[in-house]
């Protein structure tokens, strides 16, 4: 019987607080975000997007974090060196492929976090194939860094 009112007192002043608390639906409103910390982050990813059409080296040297982690599906993937240096031949070439980005969304806690997906086209035959991708980024002495990045294969729309 102790245990019944003790678990009723326990519920009756849990469930209150819980219930008066309120939810954004907009992450920007749930964070001390700043609009421009968001557009920041967007601005980023369309350049990280348009560097990978064109082997731009240098914009993956400046917005890769030096201790870049790159999640795979399985196991880790190339980190930040292995990335630029097996870019290096093709630099400034266009990839046998074409990228677009879609459904993105940024979240800024103390990181920031953009979840999109990409669908990659074949140039040559027009395959396609979408990824759902996910970067976390980090402020490094006052600039966003690309700290860890996740990537998986996704049905098509």
């Amino acid at each position: 019987m102790r245990y019944a009112i003790a678990l009723a007192v326990f519920l009756c002043l849990c469930i209150r607080p819980a219930l008066s608390q309120t939810v954004s639906a907009d992450p920007q409103e749930s964070t001390n975000a700043a609009p421009s910390d968001v557009d920041a982050i967007q601005r980023i990813e369309a350049e990280l997007l348009k560097a990978e059409g064109t082997t731009d080296i240098a914009l993956f040297e400046k917005t890769l974090a030096d201790d870049y982690v790159n999640l795979g599906a399985r196991e880790l993937g190339p980190g930040k060196n292995k990335i630029i240096e097996g870019m290096r031949p093709h630099a400034g070439q266009a990839p046998p492929y074409s990228v677009e980005m879609h459904d993105l969304h940024v979240y800024v806690l103390d990181t920031a976090v953009a979840a999109s997906v990409r669908t990659y086209t074949a140039k040559e035959n027009g395959n396609s194939a979408n990824e759902d991708s996910t970067h976390i980024f980090v402020r490094d002495h006052g600039s966003w860094k690309l700290k860890i990045s996740r990537a998986s294969s996704c049905p098509m729309n």
